[in-house]
């Protein structure tokens, strides 16, 4: 559990970075793939192996890592355009709901453990990441269905299911040492060379403009970012079960994010987000039991 807790407060140090990018003007994507070889850098100082050599490229969990990498760049691009039409909350709301494809997947296909209280804070759980994530903003979403555009919110959402998908197979199928970090340095990896092959063709043709300051956000960004998903495979291998495992994730991180965002940014909560924050408690409650 103590794992769980370090994932979720790294993932909501993601978070208050990338408001912070949004403040200092910092291009997201070239931050984010920076970022993605930043990570490489310090699961090569934690494993002190580089990603991609010759025991690694026969091991059984490569052509995971592959697919995660991949899944990595695309989610983001996906999540970045869903932003771009329907807005932050419908983002953020999206790849939340990716507990509806990892919780019966983990209990179907791996046979984890089912209860009428856990499927009950499933539930709870749902309902507390849409009150939460609530926002008062232009209703457009109909408007944009009628232009065909609904695929972008449902690819982030399948997306955000896929990665958690991968991870719940590699756990539970044993494909890696999980005190090793080489597997996740290959996945960043793989991600930061896809990225990369973009930025260069987006500079060519002068679509994106370079700045250090995108660079030092991609630094600053790194380090948590290998830090949570570390700390996500430590908490599954320790025996914790996936299908309790992510929605407590999904829940503290927006818990987390909402109460720093009133502390930090002095946002202040609604009547629906009170309520939201009344049924993530008691989600915990019932998933845990």
């Amino acid at each position: 559990m103590v794992s769980l807790l370090l994932a979720i407060l790294c993932s909501v140090l993601l978070g208050f970075i990338f408001k912070l990018f949004e403040r200092y003007g910092v291009h997201a994507f070239q931050a984010i793939v920076v970022n993605y070889f930043t990570c490489v850098a310090c699961g090569w100082w934690h494993a002190g192996v580089l990603p991609f050599g010759s025991a690694e490229r026969s091991a059984p969990w490569m052509p995971y890592a592959l697919m995660l990498g991949l899944v990595f760049i695309s989610g983001f691009n996906a999540a970045a355009q869903t932003v771009r039409y329907f807005g932050v909350t419908v983002s953020q709301v999206m790849q939340k709901m990716s507990i509806l494809l990892t919780v019966p997947f983990a209990i179907w296909v791996y046979r984890e453990s089912s209860s009428a209280a856990k499927w009950m804070g499933f539930v709870l759980a749902l309902a507390a990441i849409v009150l939460v994530n609530w926002r008062k903003e232009p209703a457009r979403t109909s408007a944009l269905m009628g232009m065909g555009l609904l695929w972008i919110p449902l690819l982030t959402w399948v997306l955000s299911g896929v990665i958690e998908m991968v991870l719940v197979t590699v756990q539970h199928e044993r494909l890696t040492d999980t005190n090793s970090p080489i597997f996740i340095t290959t996945v960043f990896g793989t991600a930061g060379l896809l990225g990369l092959a973009v930025a260069v063709v987006g500079l060519a043709l002068d679509r994106l403009r370079f700045s250090w300051r995108n660079v030092v956000g991609g630094l600053v960004l790194g380090v948590p970012n290998y830090a949570s998903m570390w700390f996500l495979l430590r908490a599954l291998d320790s025996g914790l079960e996936a299908s309790v495992a992510f929605p407590l994730m999904n829940i503290g991180i927006i818990l987390t994010t909402t109460f720093g965002a009133v502390w930090l940014f002095d946002e202040r909560l609604s009547g629906l987000q009170r309520w939201g924050i009344a049924l993530a408690v008691a989600a915990i409650a019932l998933i845990s039991t």
